[in-house]
């Protein structure tokens, strides 16, 4: 019974850490449902990490037992049920404060800092929590709905709150009447200090970097490569097997934190530098920034009490928060603007490809002006097979076209996320700054070596299988025409000219030209930026009939 106990609550604790990242790879469709942006998405991940922050030391001092576990079961039928972005985030705020209350009774019940069995039971619960999130909401998603994650926490929450119904406190532990810290529950063991400030600082950096990796690699899977969620959840579940795997690895507790921390860091800068957008390319990263949080956490958590576990969650959930306020917006600003050009460049394929000169004008924005900042492969992929019917005598040029244009879009998305991993790669660097002293150490010196060799390889890698780029050229420069002949070559030529004349007047790009000709939304903030009704800058409608 009592393991069957201990199984309950480490379940309920792995949920509530968890839910920092389950709905990860539910973002997407909730982003399209609730009609929102990454930094919006962002949010649902950030307000949860924000409130169980700054609830956990409170919850220190009260007696919840397995009231925080019920509130969490109550947030989260509420969370199943939200109609909108704002609802959606009150009973996230709430889910989190059940959660924090949840955790710390968890702690107590677990006897994580009284025996060996109940820190692994606490350990593991933290692990799989922290890194295996993203993988079951995935699975859930595709499965059923998004809405589906949050159902299934409720069963599990309520069986936990039935197994913390009567947490006695353990035998030895009664805290004398009048002691100095007789408000906190349970009291505190006789230990050797408490967690110090510098580990609590690499704690955070590290927390955040891990959690930059998960939320960029689960958006840029399933919204930027148009993966499903449930071969994304198959792929993340990487992270988690390596977290659990480097745990158990031996090692002082100062060398495993910066080991752990180098590792991350080496995981992150690989990501940052993909080859291709594939599953398969993320998974040497994966295992290099899974294994460093599972060296890492374990050696920055020695939560010998009530008040160190509390000090420890604390630290990584702000850092949570901070990374999340920081990448969010940068990240939607990265894919927004790579978005645009990838637009502006794809446009000028269409105008140099080999098909009928009276289609192109109208096919560029037919193909390019549905494209989603938020899902950016899978929306062009939309609109080329909605316009392929039209070119039933060119299907071959067509598809390379389209070829073409998926590979513009997919480095675009590439380049989009490479500043954010960039910056999860240096939060790992600051934790592992803090034992600088250490660094000669030969296992320090290895697990340097492998990060710096990884991050290479992909940079590497990623310069050399590089798709040839598309340059957008001055209009005012002459350039050639793509080869036609006849009477279709002719007027080709011509439509060409006059775009690059009149663009060239105008001080734009023949492609933001193009797209704004054909486009009434376009033109209109065309004529708004630049003062000139674009439709009027050349006389292509007596050309195109």
């Amino acid at each position: 019974m009592a393991g069957t106990r201990r199984a309950l609550v480490a379940i309920a604790a792995a949920l509530a850490l968890a839910d920092a990242s389950i709905v990860a790879l539910a973002l997407p469709p909730i982003l399209v449902e609730f009609d929102t942006t990454i930094t919006g998405a962002a949010a649902i991940v950030g307000v949860y990490a924000l409130v169980l922050a700054a609830c956990i030391w409170p919850a220190r001092a009260l007696r919840p037992g397995p009231a925080g576990l019920l509130l969490f079961a109550a947030a989260s039928i509420g969370c199943a049920v939200a109609p909108n972005l704002w609802v959606m985030l009150g009973f996230r705020a709430l889910q989190a404060a059940g959660a924090a209350a949840a955790l710390l009774t968890a702690f107590h019940v677990l006897e994580a800092g009284d025996s060996r069995a109940g820190r692994r039971w606490w350990l593991g619960a933290a692990l799989i929590g922290t890194a295996a999130g993203p993988a079951i909401g995935g699975v859930l998603t595709e499965a059923f709905d998004w809405r589906a994650i949050f159902v299934v926490q409720v069963p599990l929450a309520l069986a936990a709150a039935w197994a913390c119904r009567a947490t006695p406190t353990p035998a030895g532990r009664e805290k004398p009447a009048g002691a100095a810290r007789s408000r906190e529950w349970p009291a505190a063991p006789a230990v050797a200090g408490p967690v110090s400030w510098p580990n609590l600082a690499a704690l955070a950096f590290t927390a955040a970097a891990f959690t930059a990796v998960l939320f960029l690699l689960v958006i840029e899977l399933v919204a930027g490569f148009a993966i499903s969620p449930l071969r994304a959840a198959l792929g993340v579940s990487v992270l988690p097997l390596a977290a659990l795997a480097a745990a158990a690895l031996p090692g002082s507790v100062d060398i495993r934190a910066l080991g752990g921390a180098l590792l991350l860091a080496g995981g992150a800068a690989a990501l940052a530098f993909l080859p291709a957008a594939s599953v398969a390319w993320t998974l040497v990263p994966q295992i290099l920034a899974g294994a460093g949080m599972g060296l890492a956490l374990p050696a920055l958590s020695p939560e010998r009490d009530l008040e160190e576990a509390a000090r420890t969650l604390v630290a990584r959930h702000v850092g949570i928060v901070l990374v999340l306020a920081i990448l969010a917006p940068i990240a939607t600003a990265q894919l927004t603007r790579a978005t645009d050009e990838a637009i502006l460049k794809g446009a000028s394929l269409v105008l140099d490809a080999q098909i009928d000169p009276l289609k192109k004008l109208q096919l560029a924005p037919a193909l390019l002006d549905d494209i989603d900042t938020d899902a950016p492969r899978e929306t062009l992929d939309q609109a080329v097979d909605a316009q392929r019917g039209g070119f039933a005598d060119s299907a071959d040029v067509y598809d390379r076209l389209g070829q073409r244009l998926d590979d513009v879009v997919v480095a675009a998305v590439l380049e989009a996320f490479r500043v954010a991993y960039l910056i999860a790669a240096a939060l790992a660097l600051l934790a592992a700054l803090i034992y600088v002293r250490l660094f000669r150490r030969p296992a320090i010196l290895l697990a340097a070596a492998v990060a710096v060799g990884a991050a290479v390889v992909y940079a590497t890698e990623a310069r050399s299988d590089r798709t040839p780029s598309v340059t957008l050229a001055d209009p005012c420069d002459p350039r050639e025409v793509p080869g036609a002949s006849g009477l279709s070559g002719e007027i080709q030529a011509r439509v060409l000219a006059q775009l690059n004349e009149a663009a060239c007047k105008v001080g734009v790009s023949r492609e933001e030209l193009a797209l704004a000709i054909f486009d009434e939304g376009r033109a209109a903030d065309f004529e708004r930026e630049h003062g000139v009704d674009p439709r009027s800058t050349i006389n292509l409608l007596s050309l195109l009939g």
